[in-house]
Order: C-alpha cells, then sequence, then structure tokens
C-alpha cells in the first residue's frame, strides 16, 4: 500500500519541524520545503524526512516538487514581529506566498491544509472565540494571515481546491526561534537563566490561549484525515485561558522546580507592544466535534517540558 505523501512548506521552522517527524510518525511519506530564513535547518527533521530547500514564491520550483503529492501543509511564513520593520517581506511571503501554494495545489488536485493564525481575529470581542468571530487583525502580519485565508478560500469556491484552514492559538515547546524575532516563552527563559526577571510589555494582563506544540501538531494532522473537514475552519488551541503575567510566574516556578534554584519572583513591565491583542480564548468545540481533537498537555506540563527540552539542549 502506498504510503499516503505530504509536503511541509516552512518545515525546517518551529512547528513545521515537529509537523514533519509526527507525519512520519504516523506513516506518511514527508518532504520538508523550507528557505530556511526562519527555521534552524535540518537539524529538527527526523531521519529519513526528504528536505529541499526553495522559497514558496519560486512557483516552478515548487511546483515540480509538489507532483504526486496527496496533501500540502502550509506553514511557510513570516513572523509576527518582522511585520512592524519588514512588513513588506512579511506580505509577499504571507500573501503573494499563500496565493501561489493554492494556485499550484489546485492546478495539481493537490489536498491543501492552510495554516493560518489566530492573530487574524484581533483582540476577543466575545469569548470562547468561535471560528466566526470577525477578522479584526491589529498588524499587519495578522492582516497578512487573514487575506491569506482569502486566497484559499477564493480557490476553494471558484476552482474546487480541496482545503481545510487551521487557526492555531499561541504555541510554544521546543524548537522555537530565539533571534530578534524571538516570542515570548524564549526571551523569558532567557532572562531567567540569566538570573534577570521576565520582561513584560504593558500590564501582563493580556491573555492568550497557550497550546503546546505537540497538541497543535495533532490538531493540524487531523484536519487531514477528518473526512468531514473539507471547505471548513478550524481552532486549534488548548481552550483555556492565561494571562502573560501568570505565564512568567509559572516559567519562574517551574524553572525553580526543575533546577533546584531559588529565584526572586520578581517582574518587569515595560510599554506595550504595538498592536498587541488583549484578550484570546479559543472555543475548540467544532475541531472536537469534526476533527476529534483533544487538548492533552496543560500549561504546567508544558511549561516544564519546555524547560527540560532547554535545559538538555545547552
Amino acid at each position: 500500500m502506498r504510503k499516503r505523501k505530504a509536503l511541509v512548506t516552512g518545515g525546517v521552522g518551529f512547528i513545521g519541524s515537529h509537523l514533519c517527524n509526527q507525519l512520519q510518525e504516523n506513516g506518511y511519506d514527508v518532504i520538508s520545503y523550507d528557505d530556511f530564513s526562519n527555521g534552524s535547518g535540518e537539524k529538527n527533521l527526523a531521519k529519513h524526512i526528504r528536505s529541499v530547500r526553495g522559497s514558496v514564491l519560486n512557483a516552478q520550483k515548487f511546483k515540480n516538487i509538489c507532483k504526486k503529492v496527496d496533501v500540502v501543509f502550509n506553514l511557510a511564513v513570516k513572523p509576527l514581529p518582522m511585520s512592524f520593520d519588514k512588513p513588506d517581506v512579511v506580505v509577499q511571503v504571507n500573501d503573494y506566498g499563500t496565493y501561489l501554494v493554492a494556485k499550484i495545489c489546485t492546478e495539481l488536485k493537490c489536498k491543501l491544509i492552510h495554516i493560518s493564525s489566530s492573530e487574524a481575529y484581533g483582540s476577543a470581542r466575545t469569548v470562547p472565540m468561535k471560528e466566526n468571530h470577525p477578522l479584526l487583525p491589529s498588524t499587519i502580519y495578522a492582516a497578512s494571515k487573514a487575506s491569506s485565508e482569502m486566497y484559499v478560500r477564493g480557490f476553494y469556491e471558484t476552482s474546487g481546491l480541496k482545503m481545510v484552514i487551521v487557526r492555531p492559538f499561541n504555541c510554544y515547546g521546543p524548537f522555537m526561534r530565539e533571534d530578534l524575532y524571538a516570542a515570548a516563552i524564549p526571551k523569558f527563559y532567557n532572562r531567567i537563566l540569566n538570573r534577570k526577571s521576565p520582561i513584560i510589555s504593558g500590564t501582563g494582563n493580556q491573555t492568550r490561549d497557550l497550546t503546546y506544540v505537540e497538541d497543535t501538531v495533532n490538531g493540524i494532522m487531523l484536519a487531514d484525515k477528518a473526512s468531514g473537514a473539507i471547505g471548513d475552519t478550524f481552532n486549534i488551541g488548548q481552550g483555556k485561558e492565561t494571562s502573560v503575567k501568570k505565564m512568567a510566574k509559572t516559567m519562574l516556578k517551574k524553572y525553580s522546580e526543575v533546577t533546584d534554584t531559588s529565584l526572586i519572583d520578581k517582574l518587569i513591565y515595560q510599554k506595550d507592544r504595538k498592536g498587541d491583542v488583549k484578550r484570546h480564548l479559543a472555543d475548540i468545540s467544532r475541531a472536537r466535534k469534526i476533527l476529534g481533537y483533544k487538548p492533552r498537555i496543560n500549561l504546567q506540563e508544558g511549561i516544564e517540558k519546555y524547560i527540560l527540552w532547554k535545559i538538555s539542549s545547552q
């Protein structure tokens, strides 16, 4: 029996590398397609995963790689912080890149699982946030993710593209980037490692639906496996609300427990980040019902897993 063949754009990135590995464990024949600009290269990929270096903006190369592929998981993306200093690059990859991916998948009759973002919603107007919550992006990144969905849905409506849209909420875990565009958790960890207090943008009362990467990846895979998912959009999150302040304090506590180190339970506050969402809480009932999705790793467990991974990789 032929293995189902999957191509993952952004396959050496944070979520992409976890997805490649998990797909292989679930019997897929996997190709990673990545320009290596966001990730850490091939070192996080399991053996026997084919890795191709290329950009989704190189339409001909992408099309050649996509031939005989059953499903494309589109995670090619430029990150949110980059939209403040390089918005043109973010729009080009997140929007036009998605357009090209959807166009080629339509032409080759590949199924497309498009990975959007909860950032497309903006701050919650109602909670929990259902998939029909209005898209009110507050950054260029968020706008690019919202509009990327429209290209995918346009090909579905007019050209018969088999697609599913997934909106992950704030995902964390091993392989998170730690460069200029790092997210809060790696930044908090590096401060704690150096016996410094985490720095919070704003009041710290803004909330996130924090989801461990294994749960996020499981939800993405289920979007391909569920027969009733075509044409639909799904939130993938924990379904629980956590303040940024609590997240930082949880990291301080867990690091202290894991390393048997006494730390000062103190946070430093600075001005708000531009366009920062104030509240996020996912309604995951649709994903539970149609995909069979069920998050398994709570915040305490997930933060401990992340800290143990960081310690082991130092």
